[in-house]
């Protein structure tokens, strides 16, 4: 059978269904119905003469041909897409929904900011909280279910392009009228006082753990807290000391009545990202927002 004779509109099916592995996943990304995907499916499979998907307990698994296919076709579609999206108009004045998914320092910084922007007309943007694990977050941007995630993970997910956003760094806090710390603490003060300590939502680790060189020891934990508002919350009100991110520490240190201190360890830098999937590089709209989200870094005096 020769090329002219392939419906090439079956190709985006089979390429979505290869990239989830589920006809019904497949159906609701291509807005269709899992009849229509699965008779897409079964034409072009009909063309090619072979099969493309074979069951695989409750599931289907991509046959050799179809990883083939796959490695040639997928690669071409993604740049078709990528042109279609860049070419296609975007008014800054029409109406228009935005979703990013983060994690709570970015969002305490970026709401007041973007709720006192008053040139963003109809323009939204939405903050959702990071997801618990990468593959979920991967789910959103492949589904067009969020449009970018500001994300500090070490490695970018495949599929998906990044750029950087801001460095912060973390810091200990403590109460203003705590009895025995003021200014500056040792090692020795760090691991005589007792501490609220803060999880990280998508590492499943504790923030002072995570971001510093050197190995924490144990520590007398008085509270254990996934929140940095009631992390500060908690320091404020107790003897307890705690590590936390200095830009959030800076915006609410008055506030909350709360001294800023250099943790004696060395820290490691925490690099944020805007991620978005890859079919987003040269959309004008996602462009338009990574370019609104660095803006309103300057505003707050953020490097990135």
């Amino acid at each position: 059978m020769n090329a002219s004779d392939f419906d090439l509109n079956l190709m985006r099916v089979f390429v979505t269904v290869y990239r989830y592995q589920s006809i019904t996943v497949a159906a609701e990304v291509l807005n269709l119905t899992q009849p229509g995907v699965s008779g897409a499916l079964k034409r072009l499979q009909g063309q090619l003469g072979e099969k493309l998907f074979v069951r695989d307990g409750r599931g289907i698994a991509p046959t050799h041909l179809a990883h083939e296919l796959a490695r040639h076709i997928e690669p071409a579609l993604e740049t078709i897409e990528s042109t279609i999206d860049g070419v296609k108009d975007f008014s800054v004045q029409g109406k228009r929904r935005f979703v990013v998914y983060t994690s709570e320092p970015v969002m305490l910084m970026l709401l007041p900011k973007i709720e006192a922007d008053a040139t963003l007309g109809e323009r939204e943007i939405v903050l959702h909280p990071t997801l618990a694990t990468e593959e979920e977050l991967l789910d959103k941007l492949n589904l067009r279910q969020a449009d970018l995630a500001i994300d500090f993970a070490k490695r970018t997910p495949s599929l998906c392009f990044s750029q950087p956003f801001f460095t912060d760094q973390i810091c200990l806090i403590a109460s203003k009228s705590h009895p025995r710390i003021s200014g500056n603490i040792t090692v020795e003060q760090y691991y005589q006082e007792k501490h609220i300590t803060l999880k990280l939502r998508r590492e499943n680790a504790f923030l002072a753990d995570y971001f510093t060189e050197e190995n924490i020891r144990g520590r007398k934990v008085a509270a254990e807290s996934d929140s940095l508002l009631v992390l500060m919350a908690l320091v404020a009100s107790s003897e307890s000391i705690g590590m936390m991110s200095r830009s959030v520490a800076t915006l609410f240190a008055e506030r909350f009545d709360i001294q800023i201190i250099d943790a004696p360890f060395r820290p490691i830098p925490v690099d944020f990202k805007l991620v978005a999937h890859s079919r987003e590089q040269s959309s004008k709209a996602n462009i338009w927002l990574r370019e609104k989200l660095l803006s309103y870094l300057s505003e707050l005096n953020l490097s990135h």
